[in-house]
């Protein structure tokens, strides 16, 4: 997988949402993501 095709955070959590009929604060604990870096754009610079 290039860097380019691998999904960002935002996206991964919102489509385990959708996917799993769960919300956000579930899909983020069951995923093991810190909530405070998704869909935050103090972060989005960071992996570019």
């Amino acid at each position: 997988m290039t860097y380019y095709s691998m999904p960002n955070v935002d996206n991964y959590v919102a489509k385990y949402m959708d996917e799993n009929g769960c919300s956000f604060e579930d899909a983020c604990n069951e995923l093991g993501i810190d909530k405070e870096r998704v869909f935050n754009q103090k972060y989005s610079n960071e992996f570019e």
